[in-house]
């Protein structure tokens, strides 16, 4: 029940009393005389006094127990509020505490946002730094395809250029080979393609004569490659060439010297021993060559000239039987026809019209590509042989000078 409520029902209450009071005390009296009058007022007073002094003290009473009742209400209520006070109180704390859980927790959530944004600025910062990179790297790979798409034209050109030179040498035509050979050049390829066409040009230049042009492309090689065993051998061709044979076996040494084994190197340079009629090394060298490449039958020849010059028969016999064995045919048939009447000839054993054999030879055989000149000199200055057999050495070196001629 509302305290309210009940404070309000005791005064209505209280006003109730009074009504009632008033309603007796104004009941009319009636009287004739003014002696009644008096004593009838007197009594009226007097009854009304008592009236009133009975309901001040009903009045009292009843404020009395209004009062008990008020305070014990008041009691009941103020006990009340102050459970419900406490009880609020303890909510409130509770709250508080909730409040503040809830503070200390939002407190953490934040400094965890806090640090995941740390982490989150520096991942950005760290991926900015990796999309720069990238972004880099793509730039760059994006150059250096417009320099390979560059580089790819470049060599579909070269190789154009390269099909047309090779052509040109192959058919003799040294002037076009060297004109393609510089359009490579003015390409500006890189540096092995470079002393590739260099080499190449400066044999077109050597076929064609011009021997300083050759010279100079292979310089240019050496300069650019000091180690680069090809271009003192093709230098020492146009040394040998131009009759410098020491500058050429300069060459052919120091092509060696970077590739043991360098075997045009070892060819060319025994060669030009046996021009320089120096039979041993020119031995020497064929030798070493026959142990690179066993078999070869040019090799094979060469060095059966030089023990013939050397005057070593049983060597050079034996040579030729090996040759033989091996079974040569058609323009090495007969260039060992060559050999064996040579050496029937340097041997004093009868030989029958030698130079009329080799005609023979050539015309069934086909014509053989061999340098006499080194055995005419050898014939001429240096041979231990009589003057019959000089003779017939001489007649049998014709035939293959002739040997363009119809016989």
């Amino acid at each position: 029940m509302n305290r309210y409520f009940i404070v309000h029902a005791a005064l209505l209450l209280l006003v109730f009393t009074l009504h009632l009071f008033s309603q007796e005390q104004m009941s009319p009296v009636t009287g004739a005389h003014d002696m009644e009058k008096v004593t009838i007022d007197k009594y009226v007073f007097e009854t009304a006094l008592n009236s009133a002094d009975r309901t001040i003290t009903f009045l009292q009473w009843v404020i009395g127990v209004f009062s008990g009742v008020i305070t014990i209400l008041f009691v009941i209520f103020k006990y009340r509020d102050e459970k419900s006070l406490e009880k609020n109180r303890d909510e409130l704390k509770e709250s508080r505490d909730n409040i503040e859980r809830i503070r200390l927790e939002l407190v953490d959530e934040e400094h965890k946002l806090n640090v995941m944004l740390e982490k989150l600025q520096v991942m950005t910062r760290d991926y900015e730094s990796k999309i720069t990179g990238i972004e880099r790297k793509i730039s760059n790979l994006e150059t250096k395809s417009d320099e390979l798409d560059k580089k790819t034209d470049n060599m579909n050109e070269i190789n154009r250029y390269f099909s047309i030179a090779y052509n040109s040498v192959e058919s003799g035509n040294y002037s076009e080979a060297v004109l393609y050979y510089s359009r490579i050049i003015e390409t500006e390829p890189d540096e092995l393609t470079l002393k590739v066409v260099l080499n190449n040009r400066g044999i077109a230049y050597q076929n064609l004569g011009k021997y300083d042009h050759a010279l100079k492309d292979y310089q240019r090689v050496i300069d650019m490659d000091p180690n680069h065993p090809q271009s003192y051998g093709n230098r020492g061709n146009v040394y040998d060439t131009m009759g410098n044979f020491e500058k050429a076996i300069a060459d052919y040494s120091k092509g060696i010297e970077l590739k043991n084994d360098y075997t045009d190197a070892y060819y060319n340079r025994g060669w030009v021993y046996l021009k320089k009629q120096n039979f041993r090394a020119a031995a020497d060298d064929f030798k070493k060559l026959l142990e690179l490449q066993a078999g070869d039958v040019e090799t094979m020849f060469s060095l059966a000239e030089a023990y013939l010059m050397l005057n070593e028969q049983a060597s050079f016999v034996n040579l030729l039987v090996q040759l033989r064995r091996i079974g040569v045919e058609g323009k090495n048939e007969t260039l060992l026809l060559m050999f064996e009447l040579l050496q029937k000839i340097v041997s004093g054993s009868t030989v029958h019209d030698p130079a009329k054999q080799l005609k023979t030879a050539i015309e069934k055989y086909g014509k053989i590509n061999w340098s006499i000149t080194e055995l005419k000199a050898w014939n001429n200055e240096t041979a231990a042989l009589n003057e019959q057999q000089k003779l017939l050495v001489y007649e049998l070196l014709e035939v293959i000078g002739n040997q363009n001629l119809n016989f």
